[in-house]
């Protein structure tokens, strides 16, 4: 029996700036540890911190003889993943490559017909769907039965149907994160907390959210709800990420980290126990202020929340479920209790309709609440998200796309709203941008919040890199 699996992570195309994110590819990493579980030889590529170089990965390729190489695509990354996947082909005849992600889950069909090198495409979650293909390729049986996959038969793909979320996750493994090289992890895990400065490492407690915000693609993979691994399960990968690999921040990469009260508090008592510290994404409803204050006393120092908007009309069009008095509360409650670092994160033109005087509102917005971070973006409609369909509908998404730029910054937009054109979008992003970090109090209050030179090295280097990216854009575009 051929047991011999790859998984790969193709190079983003947002490499070379101090801000933006390196992450350890949990994904595929869960995907690895229960592969390893049943018996397969398994090895990561992270091509996102590894260099990548045709000759030495031709090299590696015939020295590991991998069966199935499983390759982890987001949409701005498949063109990267095809590349590898077309190589692969390439350099050995008796392969079968593997796509998963959400571009593959949202647009299963289109995906196998536009990259011919993807010869099964995994819709949704992967770990039980991968590793009921090797199971059936390393015995050479039929795949046509397996739900949750895409498949070419004559040439055309195939689509079977839908498989159900995976109802218990504490069944699962946790992440194999010693097949990666982690020394080569450098840079920020999230706005604020860098590996310069934190030994970090991601950390996933649930997967899905409950909402049905029009921009997110969380749904088109975890599928709709929310499904939590239970508390007594983090702990112990937390005892695991301490005790083997001496990480002493979690980045909490949950859609939404404050739900379930109770085994909120579990993990935060974990966390104050060891003495770690860590951050989140959450919304700012439904939270109270006992409850951030009770994750500031375990260790919290950050916490993003998803502001998207200033505008009431625009909160209610991308069904956001919270109004700008829950928003203030949440910011004002989590400077109360001490979080060094509260995240707003915006986007211009989350829903096509909005106009000038919805901008305005949302950088009243941010002035009120006075973020520490902000993280403005400008929409992407990414396959599978209700704005996907209403841009599709409204002309608003040019036809000849490359999907290596839907990205949320550094790439001038494939599309445009009902009011903006691409570059007028750019240029509203670069207007708040340069608004919010290059004020004088601004730049003291963050300068106030620094421990170490090397901290403060940190957050010049990112001024810099964002400062100057700016101008020549600017230049670029003008």
């Amino acid at each position: 029996m051929r047991n011999r699996i790859l998984l790969i992570r193709p190079p983003t195309v947002m490499k070379g700036t101090s801000f933006i994110a390196t992450q350890f590819p949990l994904n595929i990493a869960s995907i690895a540890a229960n592969l390893l579980k049943s018996g397969y030889d398994v090895r990561i590529w992270d091509f996102d911190v590894e260099p990548f170089n045709e000759g030495i990965f031709k090299a590696r390729l015939e020295s590991f003889d991998p069966f199935i190489v499983g390759i982890s695509c987001y949409t701005p990354t498949v063109i990267n993943g095809h590349r590898i996947a077309t190589l692969t082909k390439e350099f050995l005849s008796d392969v079968s490559v593997i796509v998963g992600g959400p571009h593959v889950s949202a647009l299963p069909k289109e995906t196998l017909n536009e990259f011919k090198n993807f010869d099964i495409g995994v819709r949704g979650e992967g770990e039980e769907v991968v590793l009921e293909l090797a199971d059936k390729l390393s015995s050479g049986s039929g795949i046509e039965s397996i739900s949750g996959i895409v498949y070419k038969k004559n040439g055309a793909p195939c689509v079977t149907e839908k498989r159900a979320a995976i109802k218990n996750l504490d069944s699962l493994l946790p992440p194999a994160r010693h097949l990666l090289n982690i020394a080569l992890y450098k840079g920020q895990s999230h706005r604020g907390f860098s590996r310069e400065f934190l030994k970090i490492t991601e950390i996933m407690t649930s997967r899905g959210c409950p909402n049905q915000c029009i921009f997110c693609a969380s749904e088109v993979v975890m599928g709709r709800g929310v499904r939590f691994i239970s508390a007594d399960s983090i702990k112990k990968e937390i005892g695991e990420c301490v005790e083997r690999f001496e990480f002493k921040h979690f980045a909490i990469s949950d859609d939404t980290f404050i739900l379930r009260e109770d085994r909120l508090h579990t993990i935060c008592e974990e966390f104050r126990r060891r003495k770690l510290t860590w951050n989140c994404n959450a919304r700012v409803w439904p939270l109270s202020r006992k409850t951030i204050f009770a994750m500031a006393r375990s260790g919290c120092r950050g916490i993003t929340f998803g502001v998207e908007s200033g505008s009431p009309r625009i909160l209610k069009l991308i069904k956001k479920g919270v109004t700008l008095e829950q928003i203030e509360n949440a910011f004002r409650w989590a400077k109360e209790a001490g979080i060094k670092f509260v995240e707003a994160d915006v986007i211009i033109g989350s829903h096509p309709s909005e106009t000038e005087e919805d901008i305005r509102m949302t950088r009243k917005l941010l002035r009120r609440i006075s973020p520490d971070v902000a993280m403005i973006s400008v929409i992407v409609p990414y396959p599978g998200t209700e704005v996907y369909n209403i841009m599709k509908e409204k002309n608003l998404i040019r036809e000849n796309k490359s999907w290596d730029s839907f990205v949320f910054f550094g790439k001038e937009p494939l599309w445009q709203t009902e009011n903006f054109t691409p570059k007028k979008l750019i240029s509203i992003q670069r207007r708040m941008l340069i608004e919010f970090y290059f004020r004088p109090l601004y730049m003291l209050r963050i300068i106030g919040k620094m421990k170490t030179m090397t901290e403060a090295i940190y957050w010049l280097r990112g001024g810099i890199d964002f400062l100057f990216g700016s101008l020549r854009k600017k230049r670029r575009s003008s």
